[in-house]
């Protein structure tokens, strides 16, 4: 049954295909899920955010998107431009912001976006981590990664 979960997950290699495997990402798992009208909101948000960020004044080659209606993920290229301390954090005042907005916490870095049965939820790191479950393994730090092994199976 698990393996029929994980082959209806979406193919995370084609995710941001203008974007080599290099760049880097950033992850923020929603507390919730979205639902419909929120998730359109903060689809535009992020859409404006994005065509908007900056490093040194220099427009960043970036992507971004929600998956699962609730796992926020945004990627730089940064062999065209790194992302300064400043441009990392105006992502996360974004983030921030966004979340106070939807009444959504992105930084409980305690929990894991579990997989089972087709579904998924909030898991501890910890009780996925010694479980014999699957889940999108939080540390990854660059979208090769992201692309191959986001998905940990601890069966």
């Amino acid at each position: 049954m698990l393996l029929n979960s994980l082959q209806m997950l979406p193919n995370f290699r084609e995710l941001f295909p203008e974007l080599p495997d290099q760049s880097r990402i950033w992850l923020y798992l929603a507390s919730r899920k979205l639902d419909h009208t929120e998730l359109n909101f903060a689809n535009e948000k992020l859409n404006i955010f994005l065509s908007g960020w900056v490093a040194h004044n220099k427009k960043l080659h970036c992507n971004g998107a929600i998956l699962f209606s609730q796992y926020l993920v945004l990627s730089v290229n940064e062999d065209i431009e790194h992302a300064s301390g400043c441009s990392i954090d105006s992502s996360v005042r974004f983030v921030k912001a966004l979340g106070q907005e939807l009444d959504i916490d992105f930084f409980n870095r305690m929990n894991v976006l579990e997989i089972e049965n087709e579904l998924t939820k909030i898991q501890s790191y910890f009780e996925a981590v010694n479980s014999e479950k699957t889940f999108f393994n939080p540390l990854i730090e660059n979208l090769g990664q992201l692309r191959n092994e986001w998905v940990l199976n601890q069966k």
